[in-house]
């Protein structure tokens, strides 16, 4: 699959230099590049969020299945309970704003997930083989100063073919209500103080949590 992004990448860097052809003399644009690297399973998105001196944004993600939920993750908090480490590469130095970048590569029987967040790069595999059609979509209007926890996007599919309703503004109950299979993601803006306790606040959740 990264194969095939470079190769996609040249591909448009190519057209770009060289045109579309005599007959068309309108340039490729961003809507282009993205339909392409969709057509490859390959779904690209980034947020800004703002952050004080001491801050990061925690990055998390739900798994339903059958409208049952199956798994709580959080990205940068587990990387360091199921290490038994500690890292700060996350948190800011300063005043400042910093994009979250999300990668996702969607092949065969698996989706590949990565991430660049400030200071860290992981990377997560979901079985995807009880899936035969699926897609994304990414919420709006998402504040850049966050002040609670909010949905960025989601990943969505059943396990039957088919045409897949849309799911532009559909409700987080609804979505999970309307599809198979159903991946939530979350932003949480989390300050200096708490920090300091987020890891055991998750282990004690995690211990808590009951799935179906």
């Amino acid at each position: 699959m990264e194969k095939s992004l470079f190769v996609i990448v040249l591909m448009f860097i190519n057209i770009s230099i060289f045109g579309q052809g005599e007959n068309n003399n309108y340039d490729i644009d961003s809507e282009d590049l993205k339909s392409i690297f969709e057509g490859q399973g390959i779904y690209i998105f980034k947020y800004p969020f703002a952050l004080k001196k001491g801050e990061y944004i925690s990055i998390s993600y739900d798994i339903f299945e059958n409208g049952k939920l199956k798994a709580k993750k959080h990205v940068i908090e587990d990387f360091q309970i199921d290490n038994g480490i500690r890292i700060n590469h996350h948190i800011a130095r300063k005043d400042t704003t910093v994009f979250h970048r999300f990668y996702f590569f969607e092949n065969k029987d698996m989706l590949t997930m990565r991430q660049t967040l400030p200071g860290i790069k992981p990377v997560q595999n979901i079985d995807l083989s009880k899936i035969l059609a699926g897609s994304f979509n990414s919420r709006t209007n998402i504040p850049t100063d966050l002040s609670k926890k909010e949905e960025i996007l989601f990943y969505y599919g059943n396990k039957s073919k088919g045409w897949l309703n849309c799911s532009t503004g559909i409700s987080k109950s609804d979505l999970i209500r309307s599809y198979d299979f159903v991946i939530l993601f979350y932003a949480e803006k989390i300050n200096k103080i708490r920090t300091k306790n987020i890891l055991k606040e998750i282990e004690n959740t995690n211990q808590n949590l009951r799935y179906d």
